[in-house]
C-alpha cells in the first residue's frame, strides 16, 4: 500500500499547472490628456520594458523604460495620440496596451484665462489702494 502514496502524488503535480510569473500589467491608465503630461502605472513582479509609439502598427515605436519601477511619468507631449506596450524585460511577447489621446487646451483659451487672472490682478490692486487709510 505504500507505494501508491508516493505515486499518486508524483501523478498530482504533474496535473497541477505550472504556475507562471505574471505578466505585467497596467493599472488603469489614462485615455487622455490635456497637458501632455501623465503616469503610466503598472503591476509587474521584476524588471519592465515600456515601450511609445504614434500608431497602432507600433512602427516607430521606441522603449522609453527598461527597469524594475512599477511607474513612469510621461511628459511633454504634443497633441496626437500614443499608444504605450508593456511587457517583462527579456520577453519575446508584449504584455498589455494602452492608448492615451493628448488634446492640449486651445491658444484662445489659455489666453482667455490668463485675461482673466490679468483682471482679477487689477480688481485687487485697486480694491487695496482704495481701501487703505488716508492721513
Amino acid at each position: 500500500m505504500r507505494p501508491i502514496l508516493p505515486a499518486s502524488l508524483l501523478l498530482l503535480l504533474l496535473l497541477l499547472p505550472l504556475t507562471a510569473l505574471a505578466e505585467p500589467r497596467f493599472d488603469d491608465p489614462p485615455t487622455d490628456s490635456r497637458d501632455g503630461g501623465f503616469t503610466l502605472e503598472w503591476n509587474a513582479e521584476g524588471a519592465v520594458e515600456l515601450e511609445r509609439a504614434s500608431g497602432p502598427d507600433f512602427d516607430d515605436a521606441r522603449v522609453i523604460y527598461r527597469g524594475g519601477d512599477t511607474s513612469s511619468v510621461i511628459s511633454g507631449l504634443p497633441d496626437g495620440e500614443y499608444r504605450f506596450r508593456l511587457r517583462a524585460e527579456g520577453a519575446d511577447d508584449w504584455a498589455d496596451e494602452a492608448r492615451v489621446e493628448v488634446a492640449h487646451h486651445s491658444l484662445a483659451r489659455a489666453f482667455g484665462f490668463f485675461a482673466l487672472g490679468g483682471a482679477v490682478f487689477l480688481v485687487l490692486i485697486v480694491a487695496i489702494l482704495r481701501g487703505r487709510p488716508r492721513d
